[in-house]
């Protein structure tokens, strides 16, 4: 047979190997490090791109959301234009336009202290955002226009603020305005379960009493909720038009607006992601180079050395290819034995990470292990040919002369 059996010469590469182990271990660093930082970030990308998509999936589906862009500070968003955007006969699609201001604000509930989102909606919250109240009530129509200090918080900022006690009734205070609590919005299970809800109007007057140039109360967002999920990419089509229109935007002109969905930030949030990761594995590749240098240069010293045995084993009858393929045996299971190492590491970081952040579980997936293995046979195979071809090309009787 022309090669030697593959057991056989792992069995070789492996008393080779275990013969100098601080040697091997040394060789193998780059390799080792390599791995680990690959299938780390690999699977640490993975994680946080599962963790925001599942935060902004709970935003809604069908929920659209209009903002401003920086070059229209003078023009700002206005209750008319989310009047003319919930109007049925000029935007079908749209169920819902409701203004909102936001801000994050200190708020104290007797020696307790957090800094805490704090949103002014209108009636129509629960609807737009599909939420519920698990306690109390929600905010009326006639406290809204009379701009009446009444919250409605989170199930965190509940369980933050008051622990085990019940909040319907109490009062906390928003920056130096105390609101009463009447209700308690439904638990989602993720980050937007740490708000407060007041009417909008008293956010404008009472929170952020600041008017813009035009003199009409801050509106720093509308959200657009359409009739159903099929029908977003209409109610982003006729909410264009009917903003182009009550802005005055020339037909020529560019948007000073944006609309976007829960989909549109995930997208993009994800491409961001994926771009990240795969720059840092690219840096973290470097080192997988570094080991494979490391490999050949060991291999060609261990050619040097076994330059004897090489005469000899050609002296008996073995072939070129026969050279060939141990040395490449060797090289091959030196990467290989580092991967499956890199990979321990990596596991292993990845349960400190999930350890240390709740909130980030990081799993090292299958795909990223058989990525990881294919890399370290390749570092071997391709810093390995080069040695293994000058042991098999050593004329053998030179080579039995070798001192």
């Amino acid at each position: 047979m022309m090669f030697t059996p593959i057991l056989e010469n792992v069995r070789i590469a492996l008393n080779q190997l275990l013969g100098n182990k601080l040697r091997t271990m040394l060789t193998m660093l780059g390799i080792i490090i390599g791995i680990t930082s690959v299938v780390l970030l690999l699977s640490l990308g993975q994680a946080v791109q599962s963790s925001i998509t599942s935060q902004f999936e709970g935003l809604g589906a069908s929920l659209i959301r209009l903002s401003l862009t920086g070059n229209s500070s003078t023009k700002p968003l206005t209750q008319s234009l989310a009047d003319a955007l919930a109007d049925d006969s000029r935007a079908p699609a749209i169920a819902y336009a409701m203004p909102t201001t936001s801000g994050s604000y200190a708020v104290v509930y007797n020696a307790v202290e957090d800094n805490i989102s704090v949103t002014g909606a209108t009636t129509e919250y629960l609807d737009v955002n599909d939420r519920s109240i698990s306690s109390g009530r929600m905010f009326t129509l006639a406290e809204l226009e009379d701009s009446a200090r009444v919250a409605i918080i989170g199930v965190d900022t509940a369980e933050n603020l008051f622990e085990s006690a019940n909040p319907i009734g109490q009062q906390i205070r928003v920056r130096q305005v105390f609101f009463q609590v009447i209700g308690v919005l439904d638990d989602t299970g993720g980050e937007n379960d740490d708000l407060i809800v007041v009417p909008l109007t008293t956010s404008q007057t009472r929170l952020n009493a600041s008017r813009s140039l035009t003199g009409d109360p801050v509106i720093n967002m509308i959200q657009i909720k359409a009739v159903d999920n099929e029908q977003v990419e209409a109610a982003i089509e006729q909410a264009t038009r009917v903003i182009r229109e009550e802005r005055s935007i020339a037909s020529s002109a560019d948007d000073d607006f944006r609309l976007f969905t829960a989909t549109t930030i995930i997208d993009s949030l994800s491409t961001t992601i994926e771009t990240l990761t795969v720059f840092l594995g690219v840096l973290a590749g470097i080192s997988l180079v570094v080991g494979g240098i490391g490999v050949m240069n060991i291999m060609l010293v261990t050619v040097n050395e076994r330059t004897r045995e090489i005469g000899l084993r050609k002296a008996v009858g073995a072939q070129r290819g026969d050279i060939v393929f141990q040395f490449l045996t060797e090289a091959v299971v030196m990467a290989l034995f580092g991967g499956l190492l890199g990979i321990l590491l990596a596991v292993g970081g990845s349960l400190l990470i999930t350890a240390l952040v709740e909130s980030l579980p990081v799993v090292v997936q299958a795909s990223s292990i058989a990525l990881a293995v294919g890399i370290s046979v390749s570092v071997g195979v391709f810093f390995g040919v080069y040695p293994a071809s000058r042991a098999a090309s050593l004329n053998p009787i030179d080579a039995l002369r070798y001192e």
